[in-house]
């Protein structure tokens, strides 16, 4: 199948191909905001940002994903310094709360919200995660939003999970953890540099993943966006074969690709921020024809 038939195919036809865990690395929301023309101060910042999450949620789940794994808060937000963020932040989260938990029981009754986190949540979060796993209780579809308040909180909670219930195997460990099997995440859609981190994937949960990086900041995602991505996942990247008897000879008709190829992951400062540095990319005519 092509990219052009894939993106034209009936959502069945993609569902099938769809990761059941996907995590989603989500960056840049004032920024995003900044270039909408929206004041990042304002309540309709959080408001905005809230309805553009929900809107890529929904897409994710309509495409078939059952797990949406997302860091909601970092180490990073509760250093900050800004004049009164950290307050706000527990505002937000609260707000997403009672949208999401709105938006479940009236128009998705399939969905669920659970907050990650639980044994380091601010004192201020945890009436939150108790109250939104009583107003989804259940559904085919579920956004872990993970609260990390401090460097090392996941390995943390992990352990502590061990020990307080003996798991022996990674998938007792998940049960214990997280309340239930999550399949591991094979497919990553994360903002910015090029990185991974336990803040950002959880240990456990982490399977031989497939990471792509967007530079767009915030919540955007076009369905088109994400059929390419998807394509890429399933069909592009699948590229093991268990006899190699002649594949190392083909690299030579794309000498030019493999010997002049660009580096991934190096940048440019953009005023206060890193973006990826233009590549030169080599000959690929043979590649392309």
């Amino acid at each position: 199948m092509s990219l052009d038939q894939f993106l034209a195919a009936p959502i069945e036809q993609v569902r099938r191909i769809a990761p059941t865990t996907l995590i989603w690395v989500v960056e840049g929301t004032r920024r995003s905001a900044a270039l909408a023309g929206i004041d990042v101060s304002s309540e309709d910042y959080a408001h905005w940002t809230i309805s553009q999450m929900n809107a890529c949620v929904e897409l994710f789940f309509h495409h078939g994903v059952r797990h949406v794994i997302t860091p909601l808060l970092t180490p990073s937000q509760f250093a900050e310094v800004t004049p009164r963020y950290r307050e706000r932040l527990f505002d937000w989260v609260a707000l997403l709360v009672k949208e999401f938990s709105r938006r479940s029981t009236a128009q998705h009754q399939g969905w669920r919200l659970r907050l990650l986190g639980a044994e380091s949540l601010p004192d201020e979060l945890r009436p939150l995660s108790e109250k939104v796993a009583a107003a989804t209780p259940r559904g085919e579809h579920t956004l872990w939003c993970s609260v990390v308040a401090q460097s090392g909180a996941p390995w943390n909670e992990l352990l502590q999970a061990v020990v307080r219930t003996g798991a022996r195997t990674r998938e007792d460990a998940i049960r214990a953890l997280y309340g239930e099997d999550i399949p591991l995440a094979r497919l990553m859609i994360a903002f910015g540099k090029p990185m991974v981190s336990p803040e950002q994937v959880p240990p456990l949960l982490q399977g031989p993943m497939d990471c792509y990086f967007t530079q767009r900041p915030g919540y955007r995602l076009t369905e088109r966006e994400l059929r390419t991505v998807l394509y890429d996942h399933a069909y592009l990247r699948r590229t093991w074969r268990a006899d190699k008897t002649g594949r190392a000879e083909e690299a030579i008709s794309h000498r030019c690709a493999w010997e002049e190829g660009p580096m991934v992951g190096l940048g440019i400062r953009l005023g206060p921020f890193w973006y990826p540095a233009p590549t030169m990319a080599p000959l690929l005519e043979d590649t392309l024809r």
